[in-house]
């Protein structure tokens, strides 16, 4: 399914931006890059949710423009039906294998979850609601549940206080290009991370906060390398990195006290 005219609109500015930082003419591929998801048409008598007990009560996903809002919401909604495995798979390296096999693992199942629903599309039709979207989103989505019901902005904001050895740790130390790109963001910019997880995804607060995160990202590049996102690329990785950052940085601290 093709992407909207005002969603290529917007992708093409957030490249712009992106694209001022090239430190060469090189293009070097860092596994971040995804289509846009789609949100496949349901059949009739189907439909997400849209109240608090469906999806997030955030986003609404029936959004005229982008089908981002609507996969972003429903799995936000998978992470807090089956966490533990929503957790594993986030551990796991950034759009690896073992991040890929983690993932294909979750998802509701026949028992009722933690918030007492079964799955995150309403009976209504007997369901057959069916999602098509890249990891990144899922993971993506996946990481702004947890952060946004486990952690402040002001604990993303302090992630500029770790020292060189915490960030050097096994809990917090990148494991690929992408991790590297993302939490050294992460580390600078932590608050404004935050507020760009707190956006509805294809929306005007997006890209601003994408505006005011790219000052950060060129210092975070390795000289010579160019990369290029598209919104939702963008967006995953960083709340990925946000994630693993205030995770880890938790877990350093429990080990050092």
């Amino acid at each position: 399914m093709m992407n909207t005219a005002k969603e290529k609109t917007m992708d093409q500015r957030v490249k712009s931006f992106v694209g001022r930082l090239a430190l060469g003419a090189a293009l070097v591929a860092v596994g971040v890059s995804s289509s846009t998801p789609v949100l496949a048409d349901p059949p009739v008598g189907s439909r997400i949710d849209r109240s608090d007990r469906g999806l997030t009560g955030r986003h609404n996903p029936r959004h005229e423009d982008s089908p981002r809002p609507g996969i972003n919401a429903y799995y936000r909604c998978v992470a807090s039906l089956d966490r533990a495995r929503a957790i594993a798979t986030l551990r796991e390296e950034y759009l690896s294998t073992a991040q890929a096999e983690a993932l294909a693992d979750v998802g509701p199942r026949s028992a009722f979850a933690q918030d007492g629903r079964e799955d995150c599309f309403s009976n209504l039709g007997g369901g057959g609601v069916r999602i098509q979207a890249s990891r990144s989103s899922a993971v993506g989505a996946f990481a702004e549940f947890f952060i946004s019901r486990t952690f402040s902005e002001q604990d993303a904001e302090s992630l500029k206080e770790l020292d060189r050895e915490a960030w050097q740790s096994d809990e917090l130390a990148p494991r690929n290009g992408s991790e590297m790109i993302g939490l050294c963001t992460a580390q600078a910019a932590g608050s404004a991370v935050y507020r760009l997880i707190e956006t509805e995804p294809a929306s005007e607060g997006e890209f601003a906060a994408i505006q005011a995160i790219v000052p950060y990202l060129g210092p975070c590049l390795t000289e010579g390398v160019e990369v290029s996102f598209d919104a939702a690329s963008l967006r995953a990785l960083l709340a990925h990195s946000l994630y693993k950052a205030l995770s880890g940085a938790a877990a350093y601290e429990r080990m050092d006290s």
